[in-house]
C-alpha cells in the first residue's frame, strides 16, 4: 500500500487489498490534486453492507455505504490535504470469521486524478501511544445511533466513530485497534461466526493470523456476554487464561482490566489481576467503571460512549500512563 498508513486489524497478506472485519479499522493518507476517490472490492460483500466514514483535513466526517468505486472529496483547494477514511461498521450478523466473510470491508486503494500521494507525517510511523482495545459489542459501536430515515440496518446503526473506544483513543492522540464482536465472551460464542474470545485473540478470522503489532495498552471488556453463562468459579481460570495469552502476545504491554459496565465477573477480574501481581507482573491494572454508565440498555448510545471515553481517558492517565 506504499505511503498509505493502515491501521487496526488488516489482513494484508495479499499485496494489492487491504481486508477488515472490524469496524475502527482506518486508513491515513495526504495527497495532493483536487479529487479523491478510493477503491474497493464488494464482490463478497451481501446487504446488509457495510458503512464507511471519512473526512479531510479538519472537514466534518462524512458516511456512506461501501461502494466499489466512492468519490471522498472533489474541489479541493491547492496544497497537500490529509484524508482519514474508516471502517464504520461491519454487519455483526454477517459472516465475519469463516471464509467468504461476506461482512467485511476489502479496500484496494486510492486514484487521484490531478494528484499525488505524499509522505505519510512521521507521526503515523511513530506514534506516541499505541492501544488495543478488545471486547464485545460494547467495544464495537453497536447501537451507537437510533435509526434514521434510509438508515436502519444493523451497520447503519453500529458506529465505530462514535463507540468509547474510538473517541478515547483519539482524544489521547494514540494509534488503536478495536476488536470488538457482538454476543462474544471467552468460550461463548458471538455473532458473525465468532467462536469466542479465547479461541479467536490471535486470529483478525479464522486462517488469518494475528501480526507482529505491539500496542503500548491493552483495554479489555469482557464480561458482559458471560453472565448467567459461566459460574462465576470457572469464570476466573477462563479469564486468567486469556490475560496470559495477551502477555505472552504482548510482554512489554500495559494490560487493562475494565469492570464490564454491567459489573458482570467483576469478583473474578479482581481475583486474576491480584494474582498476576502477586506473581510479578505489576504491569497488569483492573479499573473500576462503577457509575461510568448504568447498562440501561445494554448498549450505551454515541452521548453516553462520550462520557465514558471521557472518564476511561482519566483513568488512564491517572492510572496507567502516568
Amino acid at each position: 500500500m506504499g505511503q498509505l498508513r493502515l491501521f487496526g486489524r488488516w489482513d494484508l497478506r495479499t499485496p494489492d487489498r487491504a481486508i477488515t472485519v472490524n469496524g475502527g479499522s482506518y486508513v491515513l493518507a495526504r495527497f495532493t490534486g483536487p479529487t479523491v476517490d478510493a477503491d474497493f472490492d464488494v464482490s463478497l460483500n451481501k446487504p446488509p453492507v457495510p458503512t464507511l466514514t471519512w473526512r479531510i483535513d479538519d472537514g466534518a466526517w462524512q458516511e456512506s455505504e461501501v461502494l466499489a468505486k466512492m468519490r471522498l472529496a472533489d474541489g479541493l483547494p491547492a496544497g497537500p490535504h490529509t484524508l482519514w477514511l474508516m471502517v464504520r461498521s461491519t454487519d455483526q450478523r454477517g459472516s465475519r470469521w469463516k471464509a467468504p466473510v461476506t461482512s467485511s470491508v476489502t479496500f484496494l486503494g486510492l486514484d487521484l486524478p490531478g494528484g499525488q500521494l505524499m509522505a505519510p507525517l512521521d507521526e503515523w510511523d511513530h506514534p506516541k501511544l499505541t492501544i488495543e482495545f478488545l471486547g464485545d459489542s460494547i467495544t464495537e459501536g453497536v447501537l451507537v445511533q437510533a435509526p434514521r430515515p434510509g438508515k436502519t440496518t444493523d451497520p447503519w446503526l453500529t458506529d465505530a466513530l462514535n463507540s468509547y473506544s474510538c473517541q478515547a483513543a483519539m482524544t489521547l492522540g494514540a494509534q488503536w485497534r478495536q476488536v470488538g464482536f457482538g454476543g462474544t465472551g471467552m468460550l461463548k460464542k458471538g455473532s458473525g461466526g465468532q467462536p469466542g474470545a479465547i479461541t479467536t485473540f490471535n486470529f483478525f478470522y479464522e486462517d488469518c493470523p494475528r501480526d507482529g503489532w505491539q500496542p503500548d495498552v491493552v483495554v479489555v471488556n469482557q464480561g458482559t456476554n458471560d453472565r448467567k453463562k459461566v459460574k462465576p468459579d470457572a469464570y476466573a481460570p477462563l479469564y486468567a487464561q486469556y490475560l496470559a495469552m495477551i502477555r505472552q502476545a504482548y510482554p512489554a504491554a500495559k494490560i487493562v482490566a475494565l469492570r464490564p459496565f454491567d459489573g458482570a465477573e467483576m469478583p473474578a477480574m479482581q481475583q486474576v489481576v491480584d494474582q498476576m501481581h502477586a506473581a510479578g507482573d505489576a504491569k497488569v491494572y483492573f479499573i473500576d467503571t462503577t457509575g461510568w454508565y448504568d447498562s440501561k440498555p445494554l448498549h450505551p448510545n454515541a452521548a453516553a460512549d462520550k462520557i465514558i471515553a471521557a472518564k476511561l481517558v482519566d483513568a488512564l492517565q491517572t492510572t496507567v500512563l502516568k
